[in-house]
């Protein structure tokens, strides 16, 4: 049976040529082309013709590979050619074997392994372009934050300060409203700076103790008096078996509550906010919150209810909506980092409740700082303090100098470059008590700066208090921070309070 169906199916695709010296075909097994014996090998195809050169050499094997020929139908077929010579006494052998098959399965493999290539290629130069893209945003983010937060605390500095002089009440409502405004640009700066790190995955939970209970109230307080002001109702309902000392995000669980506040006043025009906040359940020393915020507002569209965590994504354009679109989406992705999610529950016209569960550590060994806010804990009275400030920003310089000016308890000195510090810090007749540095000088970075002061040989150098005035503060730029010997930040834009705290806290 086997050898029937090798007989029946069997097709060989190799033809068998005995020609003699000069080219002439003496036999043929007419598989591939029929009818050719007497017939020069040329008739064949052209190619042949080079072939008769070799016929007349002895004890010749010789391949020919991937020649196209034409077969007797027209069809374009692709072979190695053998030729076989002899010793003289035998004919020459031609073998012609149709590899056409093998041919286009090995050009289609080497097609798309070259398309693979090709594709990979193309897939490296979009990742490429990706992260140019990336790093150009970055750099203009981190540019347009630096520029923009200068004049900020510039304005921040000098409202406090006309706040102290003898103001007309009309004069102090144009400084309410300026003060307004820059707390607006303010937060919008900090949104930008927000969803950037978040979108370049640098956004992370940080676990720390605080006191839940005075975390809520604040921001209750806040929002109460925001609320007050558009004559609405605040009201808050806070379980009184909340655990008071909790491990968690205290900054970024203020920022989605506050975010949520925020946009449940802004669309509320009659009626009430309501803040609550309830223990779910304590287990294996994790307290599980559950927090809502609910309000009598505009309402959202069901439709658009998937949307509106969306960055830049305001459904209502109203020339009295105003705002970045961002603060959903920030307060969502901080939720997730957390493994969970935000909900949302509206009627259009009736008003909408956003809601969350979170997870805080509890640990009876958490224990918190006691901070001491007093200013004469800090200063002796009769004591002045030798102030070092490196800032090429005629704005942070005259805002740092009104600053300390005020309080009589320093001196100030200025410098714009990095290259100034050192021969400053080694003047021995005005010897540095601390030093306040921009990260962001015109001819080195601040941190570089910091690592030269550190390197000085004498040891009041190494102990002399460093902080840094920026508006970069990822958890990579403190670390580098650290590293560099800076022991504080002061992030742009500062006011008064915070400024005169942080040096208080270091010259103790």
């Amino acid at each position: 049976m086997l050898e029937e169906y090798k007989k029946n199916y069997a097709q060989s695709v190799n033809q068998y040529l005995i020609v003699d010296t000069e080219g002439n075909i003496k036999e043929s097994d007419d598989v591939i082309f029929k009818k050719i014996e007497g017939k020069h090998i040329s008739d064949i195809h052209p190619f042949f013709e080079s072939l008769t050169a070799t016929l007349t050499e002895k004890n010749k094997d010789l391949v020919f590979s991937c020649i196209h020929l034409n077969d007797e139908e027209g069809n374009t077929i692709i072979t190695d050619i053998i030729v076989k010579t002899f010793d003289g006494k035998k004919p020459p052998l031609i073998v012609i074997l149709d590899l056409t098959v093998h041919y286009n399965n090995y050009q289609t493999t080497a097609q798309v392994r070259n398309e693979s290539v090709i594709n990979s290629q193309i897939l490296e130069l979009k990742n490429e372009y990706l992260k140019e893209k990336e790093a150009f945003k970055n750099a203009f983010i981190a540019n347009f934050n630096h520029e923009l937060r200068d004049p900020i605390t510039g304005i921040l500095t000098f409202s406090e300060i006309l706040k102290k002089t003898g103001l007309t009440d009309e004069q102090t409502n144009y400084i309410k409203v300026m003060d307004s405004s820059t707390n607006y640009l303010k937060q919008l700066i900090e949104d930008i700076l927000d969803i950037s790190k978040i979108e370049s995955g640098k956004a992370e939970i940080i676990l720390e103790p605080f006191n839940l209970h005075e975390l809520l109230d604040e921001i209750a307080q806040i929002h109460k008096i925001n609320s007050e002001k558009k004559g609405l109702e605040f009201i808050t309902d806070f379980n009184s078996n909340l655990p008071q000392i909790v491990g968690g995000d205290k900054m970024k669980l203020r920022q989605v509550l506050s975010n949520l506040l925020s946009n449940a006043i802004k669309f509320t025009e009659v009626g009430t906010i309501t803040f609550k906040a309830s223990l779910n359940q304590t287990r294996a020393r994790k307290a599980n919150i559950h927090f809502e915020i609910s309000d009598t507002g505009i309402g959202i569209p069901e439709e658009d209810q998937n949307s509106i965590f969306e960055s830049f994504k305001q459904l209502n354009n109203s020339y009295k909506y105003t705002g970045s679109g961002l603060g959903l989406a920030i307060a969502k992705h901080y939720v997730e980092l957390t493994g969970n999610k935000i909900t949302v529950d509206s009627t259009e016209g009736k008003g909408s409740t956003f809601s969350t569960n979170l997870n805080f550590r509890i640990d009876p060994s958490y224990k918190l700082e006691k901070s001491n806010n007093e200013e004469t804990s800090f200063i002796e009275s009769d004591k002045k303090y030798n102030i070092l400030l490196v800032d090429d920003s005629e704005i942070t310089q005259l805002s740092v100098l009104k600053i300390l000016a005020s309080k009589g308890n320093y001196f100030l000195d200025i410098a714009t470059k990095g290259e100034d510090v050192i021969p400053k810090v080694t003047n021995y007749d005005s010897p540095v008590d601390l030093i306040l540095l921009d990260i962001k000088l015109p001819d080195i970075n601040g941190d570089e700066v910091a690592k030269l002061v550190r390197k000085l040989p004498e040891k009041e150098h190494k102990k002399t208090p460093i902080i840094a005035l920026t508006a970069r503060v990822f958890k990579d730029d403190l670390k580098k921070y650290k590293k560099a010997g800076i022991n504080d930040v002061v992030k742009k834009p500062f006011d008064e309070d915070t400024l005169l705290t942080k040096i208080r806290e270091h010259l103790k």
